[in-house]
């Protein structure tokens, strides 16, 4: 009586309910022909065969094979495998991760042999097996071989099932965990973000001074600062929208390392955003990302009559080429619109006419900086953006003219320098 072991057997595709049948019949039609192919007693190759067999008493032939050990039993069963059947490609796949981890076992067989000079050497080559040799063995891509990997390691049983009897296919599968993914990515996103921002700034609080922002902003040295983010005052609450950018945007990219970035928020008016536009497009520090799109909908204005109310505002993006990269995983953030609530007098989260949700700034801040990078605000108003600034634990520092407003970002948790 011949040994069947479990490890041995999960190598071997199982056959489908209709092709044990038939294999059954063709067994009792005309015996069983192939020779059971058996290492150290155990089945290796044959166990649907032997199970006919047994079942119904016929005749079988053996052929013993011998190899070293297990991982050269395991090698030569999936290998054969590829061979004798028609597999499909997420059966293919399959194998040739089998495949992948019988070489990683016999590779760290012979380190364990070898004097330690050699396992020092060995390390530091490439392994002879790689995933791409094993696509072409296998018969399939290596973007298949790296999706079922990642099948294999999720999925439940009953999607496993239905890709072996084809019911789905391997990106169909592939795409239903990659939403399941993102869906539990986003819910530990909102979880992290509400962490965040019910985060009390008790330690690194950001620093404001009651400064003009010219004067501020020469305070620091060219090429300093990490990221720019700042809210200047609109066009409708300036005389001559022109003449305030020209006073402060050039100087205030002088300031942003090479490898920074910067957002500037302004208001969705044509003139203000052409004022913007015809400075920021003759400097050649700074590519000019789209303009991204803050939207809000929990406001409401009169009922117009002649023109559409403006639910919007423009946020200007500067990067360069060597800037990091965005830190922007989470699928809902990596858009240029942005839907976020404007802060709600009602809900007590509202300090200014414009000020910005808190949620828009954690965004921007997070996707554009790492932790103990300089932030930097030189309209600061009430602190929205360096109070989410310090609450990611970077360096905050801004500045505004108005008293009333450092006193209400003193309230929020600023300290305000010269006060």
């Amino acid at each position: 009586m011949l040994e069947i072991k479990e490890e041995f057997k999960k190598l071997i595709p199982a056959l489908t309910p209709e092709e044990f049948k038939q294999l059954e019949q063709n067994c009792l039609d005309e015996g069983i022909r192939e020779k059971i192919i058996v290492w150290d007693g155990f089945i290796i190759d044959g166990h649907n065969r032997y199970e006919i067999a047994t079942k119904w008493g016929l005749d079988y032939q053996t052929e013993s094979k011998r190899f070293k050990n297990e991982s050269e039993v395991r090698e030569w069963m999936i290998l054969n495998q590829f061979g004798r059947r028609n597999l499909s490609n997420y059966q293919r796949s399959v194998l040739a991760l089998q495949l992948e981890e019988v070489f990683s076992t016999k590779a760290k067989e012979k380190q364990v042999r070898k004097p330690e000079s050699v396992k020092q050497k060995s390390a530091e080559q490439n392994p002879i097996e790689t995933r791409k040799e094993l696509a072409k063995v296998a018969n399939v891509s290596h973007d298949t071989i790296a999706k079922v990997k990642k099948i294999e390691a999720v999925a439940t049983p009953e999607v496993k099932a239905q890709l072996s009897t084809g019911e789905i296919s391997i990106n169909q599968a592939y795409q239903e965990i990659k939403k399941e993914e993102n869906v539990i990515k986003l819910q530990e996103k909102k979880i992290q973000n509400a962490e965040i921002l019910s985060k009390e700034v008790k330690e690194n609080r950001p620093e404001l001074v009651n400064m003009d922002c010219v004067d501020f902003l020469n305070t620091f040295e060219n090429d300093s600062i990490d990221l720019l983010i700042t809210d200047p005052p609109y066009s409708t609450d300036v005389e001559d929208i022109n003449k305030f950018a020209e006073m402060w945007v050039d100087l205030a990219l002088s300031k942003i390392k090479p490898n920074g970035r910067g957002y500037i928020c302004i208001g969705g008016y044509p003139k203000e955003i052409n004022a913007y536009l015809n400075i920021l497009l003759k400097q050649d520090k700074f590519i000019v990302d789209n303009p991204l799109i803050w939207s809000y909908k929990n406001t409401l204005g009169i009922t117009p009559k002649m023109k559409y109310n403006l639910n919007y505002q423009v946020i200007l993006h500067l990067y360069s080429e060597t800037s990091g990269e965005l830190d922007t995983s989470i699928t809902s953030e990596m858009w240029n619109v942005m839907e976020i609530n404007a802060p709600d007098g009602r809900i007590g989260n509202r300090y200014h006419t414009w000020q910005k949700p808190d949620e828009l700034g954690m965004r921007l801040i997070k996707h554009s900086t790492i932790e103990n990078d300089l932030v930097v605000d030189c309209f600061a108003c009430t602190g929205t953006f360096l109070l989410m600034a310090a609450k990611l634990d970077r360096i905050a520092k801004g500045c505004d003219i108005d008293n009333d407003n450092l006193q209400i970002a003193k309230q929020r948790g600023c300290i305000i320098i010269g006060n």
